[in-house]
C-alpha cells in the first residue's frame, strides 16, 4: 500500500479557497488564478498560478480523497490459510 503523506496546511488553505471561489462565486478556473496572483500567492514552487494549475490542485485533492475513501479506509478480513510452526 502506498503512504500519501498528509497534505500541508497550506495545501489545506490553498484548497479551501479555490473551493470557495468555484462553488460560491462561480468562478472559472482562469478567473481563480488571476485572483490568486493579484494577490501574491505563489504555487508551491513560487510560480504564478494558470488555470491549468488550478485544475490540476482539484484534481488532485478529489483523486487523493478518493483513494483514502476506497483503499486506506478500506476494512480488510483476516484470513489465514495453511499456517504452521514446525
Amino acid at each position: 500500500m502506498v503512504y500519501l503523506r498528509p497534505h500541508s496546511e497550506r495545501q489545506e488553505k490553498l484548497h479551501r479557497i479555490i473551493k470557495k471561489l468555484q462553488e460560491y462565486r462561480h468562478m472559472s478556473l482562469k478567473s481563480i488564478a488571476d485572483k490568486l496572483n493579484a494577490l501574491g500567492i505563489k504555487t508551491h514552487r513560487g510560480k504564478s498560478f494558470s488555470s491549468g494549475s488550478i485544475y490540476s490542485i482539484i484534481k488532485r485533492k478529489k483523486e487523493r480523497d478518493k483513494w483514502i475513501e476506497r483503499i486506506r479506509n478500506k476494512k480488510f478480513s483476516i484470513k489465514i490459510l495453511n499456517f504452521d510452526l514446525s
